[in-house]
């Protein structure tokens, strides 16, 4: 508890606090939107095959003056049993005889069809533009639809497998003025790109950036903050991905181009690369868990001035500091990657959080990555998707600071996959009743996600926190890129989709049970403090007693 002592040292509850936690919920808003931007940049509006009698009318036609738009659809393109043309198929030739109002619709099998040679002619109604009307991403070709979804998530897999060993070995603050640069001069690239393959390649390397900050930002927030302001860390952070989510479905509802949307959402970054370096400071518990003393000095000077506290400036020494850490400073060169695969206990808690995150988010991006199956407004199924996130969120700070975090981890999983599997049995024509399956669900993963969050921050020491958050985020984006994957199966078994997601987190939430009970623990700087949370239930309630003494008010 040395550290927490340190902390209210320089000040643990001011002006620095309330600056790094509101900047880390601005930038988690933008990182959380991007990430379902395709959504509405990879948009499937209606469309049908062009026709040159309508999308190219030659004026010496005569004949088609006085028809109407739905009369020369109905002869040149079939219609589908809804009463709709075609999406993928036309007629060879312009069939006149069916404008006959007296001809039978059952020759319409009959008569030979062809593929769309010339094109598709898309309704710009809800979509201006969108990388599918751009190339041409239907019908044969609708696969590259969700390639360019598994391909982002990919980039998110590179981003976070580097970022994690990085971030331990260099600093958290570097990697993540640096991904904000980097991602917002990518992403308005992208919106100028002329074809597919630079398009996927600009998104692939921009969502490796993203992935980055998203992975650094709660950890230097919350490392830079005292015990008690993590549960308002937590909670704001899972708070801001809610409103990114109603922040995406407003800002798409007024840039229908794919191309400005793509703009509008990097320029932001940019603006967060200069904040970034002026108003974060370096990880302060591992520059004094990797034996960087004096730089810690340096930092909780710079936090004591912000705070206000003038004589802490002018007193903070490195050789004070050392005094009051005591043993928990420790030399750099005690950082060693094989203790993650050697030390046995260290090993469980990644395999468990590895399942445990995978199936989570497989299920959970089921949901996201296929919210046109709702058949509503695409723009109103975002907005009252993050405005549910976003409340049900406001829980996740009461249940991280007054319940336990297993009981509740069973049963948000539980919650969470029967909503996948009642939804198999509800009609598509019900689409209010889907719509509130869908919302409950998505209240569930989100409190799920925020006791995940801390639990696994518990599991985790400082010096090894990074790397244990990014291959705990490794699995959520490999779970993320299974699941777009998995979407393609609906072509041959519409329900499929839906049962994988409901039954693996029931059948994984079985890995709960390995992991100790972290309530009212405070973060573990070593090795050390974890394999004593395991072995001792008498620890436990002493750095329990401990955290509530220190925190208290």
């Amino acid at each position: 508890m040395a550290f927490e002592d340190v902390l209210q040292w320089a000040g643990d509850t001011g002006c620095f606090q309330v600056l790094a936690v509101s900047l880390g919920v601005l930038i988690g808003v933008m990182s959380s939107s991007y990430e379902f931007l395709e959504n509405f940049t990879a948009g499937i509006p209606e469309h049908r095959c062009s026709v040159h009698l309508l999308d190219n009318p030659n004026p010496e036609a005569n004949v088609t003056l006085n028809l109407t738009v739905e009369a020369l659809l109905r002869a040149s393109i079939p219609m589908d049993p809804n009463g709709k043309p075609e999406q993928c198929r036309r007629f060879r030739q312009i069939q006149w005889q069916l404008l006959d109002p007296n001809a039978s619709a059952g020759n319409n099998a009959e008569l030979e069809t062809e593929p769309c040679l010339d094109g598709w002619t898309y309704d710009q109604s809800v979509f201006t533009s969108t990388i599918v009307s751009e190339w041409d991403l239907v019908c044969n070709y609708q696969s590259f639809k969700y390639l360019a979804h598994s391909i982002t998530l990919m980039g998110y897999l590179l981003g976070i497998t580097v970022s994690g060993f990085t971030s331990d070995r260099y600093g958290r603050k570097p990697l993540l003025v640096f991904s904000c640069l980097a991602c917002g001069v990518l992403s308005i690239c992208c919106g100028f790109v002329p074809t597919f393959s630079i398009y996927c390649t600009l998104k692939f390397l921009s969502s490796a950036f993203v992935s980055v900050i998203q992975t650094n930002l709660i950890i230097i927030v919350l490392e830079v903050t005292a015990a008690n302001w993590k549960p308002v860390v937590v909670a704001s952070q899972l708070l801001s991905g809610n409103v990114g989510h109603i922040f995406l479905g407003g800002l798409a509802y007024a840039f229908r181009d794919w191309r400005r949307l793509q703009w509008v959402f990097g320029s932001p970054f940019l603006i967060f690369f200069l904040f970034s370096c002026c108003c974060f400071t370096e990880s302060i518990r591992w520059l004094l868990v990797t034996g960087k003393t004096q730089q810690a000095a340096k930092e909780l000077k710079k936090i004591a001035y912000i705070n206000g506290k003038k004589d802490v400036v002018q007193n903070l020494t490195t050789e004070a500091l050392i005094s009051k850490m005591g043993e928990v400073t420790v030399p750099r060169n005690h950082f060693q990657m094989k203790q993650i695969i050697v030390n046995p206990i260290i090993f469980r808690i990644i395999l468990c959080g590895f399942i445990l995150w995978f199936s989570s988010v497989f299920s959970s991006y089921g949901h996201i990555l296929d919210i046109q199956s709702l058949g509503q407004d695409i723009f109103t199924s975002q907005l009252l998707m993050g405005t549910v996130n976003f409340f049900s969120s406001l829980s996740v700070f009461f249940m991280i600071r007054h319940v336990n975090r297993k009981p509740s981890l069973f049963l948000f999983v539980f919650l969470f996959g029967s909503s996948h599997i009642v939804a198999i049995f509800v009609p598509k024509e019900m689409h209010i009743l889907r719509l509130v399956v869908f919302l409950m669900g998505r209240a569930t993963i989100s409190i799920l996600m925020g006791i995940f969050t801390a639990f696994f921050l518990e599991l985790s020491p400082t010096i090894f926190r990074s790397t244990m958050l990014s291959i705990f985020t490794v699995a959520m984006r490999l779970g993320g890129t299974v699941s777009a994957l998995v979407l393609m199966t609906k072509q041959y078994f519409i329900h499929l989709p839906g049962i994988l997601y409901g039954v693996l987190p029931l059948a994984t939430s079985v890995c709960i049970l390995f992991l100790p009970e972290t309530f009212n623990l405070p973060l573990a700087d070593t090795i050390k403090d974890i394999e004593n949370r395991f072995r001792s239930k008498t620890t436990r309630e002493k750095q329990r007693r401990e955290l509530l003494r220190t925190t208290e008010c």
